[in-house]
């Protein structure tokens, strides 16, 4: 299953409405010029979001499973829960379909039943950059994994210009998913979907690399 069709329907109502106003660019709500999917930077270049300073800290830095050709598969990552509740917060959940595993990093098929052992880990915690291993590992773009970022926990001060204010929430709106092939190498902007009523971030995940939300 890939990121809610139910959203994608009233994004794409959203954005037909708003293709009016859109100048030729290919901009739009939520969307600056040269940010599009597929676009590069340097890590210096963009913003990534970081843990409010009260914020609860992770339950664990890592977490594994296995996923297997044929079973739907999903994880997450947690907040220790605040002074006062029992509950912990969710803050981030991968999903693996039953037909999402495609190629080992070998190169190999995956055929019904083949397992493979995925490893999710918080490599940055001043950044909220997440390693996913092994690398080299294919899903089906038919059938893409999903891959979904809390940031109701973030510092309010998006921007880090040292005050909350309206250009936090302009900065907000042009969260999204970016992908790092290893450390050092520039980050490229995915596909994602911003769903402020939960406040995380979604996106389909062909390939595996470094992740984390930035602008």
């Amino acid at each position: 299953m890939t990121i809610s069709r139910t959203r994608r329907l009233l994004a794409a109502l959203a954005l037909g409405v708003a293709a009016v106003a859109c100048s030729d660019d290919g901009t739009g709500p939520g969307t600056e010029p040269g940010t599009q999917p597929g676009t590069a930077r340097p890590q210096d270049q963009l913003t990534f979001l970081r843990l409010a300073p009260d914020a609860p800290a992770p339950v664990a830095a890592s977490v594994s499973f296995w996923a297997v050709r044929g079973r739907d598969r999903e994880v997450s990552l947690w907040l220790r829960p605040r002074p006062g509740r029992r509950d912990s917060v969710e803050f981030l959940t991968f999903k693996v379909g039953a037909n999402s595993l495609l190629r080992y990093p070998d190169g190999r098929s995956f055929a019904q039943g083949d397992s493979v052992r995925i490893g999710i880990r918080l490599i940055d915690p001043s950044r909220l950059i997440f390693e996913f291993t092994p690398s080299g590992l294919r899903f089906s773009p038919s059938n893409p994994a999903e891959l979904e970022i809390e940031f109701d926990e973030i510092d309010d001060d998006v921007n880090r210009d040292g005050r909350v204010d309206s250009r936090d929430d302009i900065a907000r709106r042009s969260f999204a998913i970016w992908r790092q092939g290893a450390l050092g190498q520039p980050w490229e902007r995915i596909s994602s979907e911003v769903d402020f009523d939960d406040e995380e971030v979604e996106a389909d995940i062909v390939r595996f690399s470094n992740h984390a939300i930035a602008y």
